[in-house]
């Protein structure tokens, strides 16, 4: 994850090819009910701003405000449980959110998030994913995102800062090891 960027813009076309490439993530049911809203110029700032996530990366990572592109991974909620009143979907009870004991429009927003991720590094750019703790409904409204239309976290998108270095949390703690991850048959074995 990128924790500094350069001062400089990004091909906004080239981005939206990554999206395209991204979107094509897997999708229960194909419902596609993820969204990417690409923020830039003012846009940003108002990002940064509304959630206050600029004030606490200024006071701890402020390189991350350099990022001249901030994308929103949505997830639609209806588009999974609308699909699933489908003659072809109908009857596993998933017309209706509860019954879902997975919320898939966050898993599958979340993988076309990940492809978006390694795309991007695959281009040059840099990426940081982080979450929005504070005033993401707020957010929605101000960017005019329908009801029920989630974020699951913000992507600072840039050009990676010579002087980006890793940082944060696998800087103190290690990696968990295979054999901590990895059951065979039955936990523990």
């Amino acid at each position: 994850m990128t924790r500094s960027f350069a001062a400089e813009p990004i091909d906004i076309e080239a981005l939206v090819a990554l999206i395209d490439l991204a979107r094509r993530a897997p999708s229960a049911g194909f419902s596609q009910g993820t969204h990417f809203l690409i923020l830039a110029g003012d846009d940003v700032g108002t990002f940064w701003d509304v959630t206050g996530a600029g004030a606490w990366f200024a006071g701890r990572q402020p390189g991350v405000l350099a990022a001249p592109v901030i994308v929103l991974p949505l997830a639609d909620r209806r588009a999974y449980t609308e699909r699933y009143t489908r003659e072809d979907k109908a009857g596993h009870g998933l017309d209706d959110a509860a019954g879902w004991s997975v919320p898939y429009w966050l898993t599958d927003t979340a993988m076309a998030t990940q492809q978006l991720l390694l795309l991007v590094e695959d281009r040059g750019w840099g990426a940081l994913f982080f979450g929005i703790f504070r005033n993401h409904t707020a957010l929605m409204e101000t960017l005019g995102v329908p009801e029920g239309v989630v974020p699951i976290g913000a992507v600072a998108i840039g050009v990676r800062a010579d002087d980006d270095r890793p940082s944060g949390s696998p800087q103190r703690r290690p990696r968990r090891t295979t054999d901590d991850v990895v059951h065979r048959g039955r936990w523990g074995d």
